[in-house]
């Protein structure tokens, strides 16, 4: 079960743990209820320190994959469905607070696109209506943070200001373009590796892990927004 570990790698030892145990626990290999082992056998067994299974036990505590019982020990308390997807009631600056200094936008490609079937579902989009598809990198003291995909119906997209597009987060972008309050976010977090394109835009080593926020914006109840990010863990 030791972890290999990977040359003078920038992504921290907690993630790769928190990844591991994430995979036990979606795929079923430790079931509703099981004990894990205590941190300190945990520790040897994956070659790691204590501090980094605690704060990897942390994280997918707080994700409600596991749950601690005093003086009893760590359970999973995971009865979903066994992939790897979790949705998180979390606020987006829990993530990475978008208005940080030294933040700012890179636009790859704007472009009209024949939507997916899911999107024209989940946009309630009539036979001809196009997506608008957005590929932004997120930069942090110049150094890319995340590699983000949006897409919004192109009637919305046609009244948002692209200038604005580099300095402040999209969302923002077009409650002041629209003139409205987005009134529901919901997230999908996800641990993924990186592919090729993901790794080129982020400037990180091909499989290395991510973070994978996936986030729908509502106005009204209706769906007006959908993005896709990935994050680097090492920044």
């Amino acid at each position: 079960m030791r972890l290999a570990k990977r040359t003078a790698s920038p992504v921290p030892l907690y993630f790769k743990v928190m990844m591991r145990l994430r995979d036990d626990i979606l795929s079923g290999t430790w079931s509703y209820g099981h004990r894990l082992p205590g941190e300190i056998e945990l520790a040897r067994q994956l070659g790691v320190s204590v501090i980094t299974v605690r704060q990897a036990l942390a994280q997918l505590c707080q994700e409600k994959l596991l749950t601690r019982e005093w003086r009893k020990g760590t359970f999973v308390s995971w009865k979903g469905p066994l992939k790897k997807s979790v949705q998180l009631e979390v606020e987006t600056e829990d993530l990475a607070p978008v208005a940080a200094e030294g933040t700012s936008f890179k636009v790859l490609n704007l472009e009209d696109i024949e939507p997916s079937l899911e999107l024209r579902r989940d946009f309630g989009l009539a036979g001809s209506e196009r997506v608008r598809k957005i590929e932004r990198i997120r930069l942090a003291h110049r150094r890319p943070l995340a590699y983000v995909i949006s897409y919004l119906p192109s009637r919305i997209a046609a009244q948002v200001r692209i200038k604005g597009m580099k300095t402040i987060p999209l969302s923002t972008v077009i409650e002041s373009s629209l003139r409205i309050k987005i009134s529901d976010v919901k997230h999908i977090v996800e641990a993924k590796l990186s592919d090729d394109a993901v790794s080129a835009h982020l400037d990180i080593p091909q499989g290395s892990p991510v973070l994978y926020v996936e986030r729908d914006h509502f106005y009204k109840k209706r769906l007006i927004m959908r993005t896709a990010g990935f994050y680097r863990s090492d920044l």
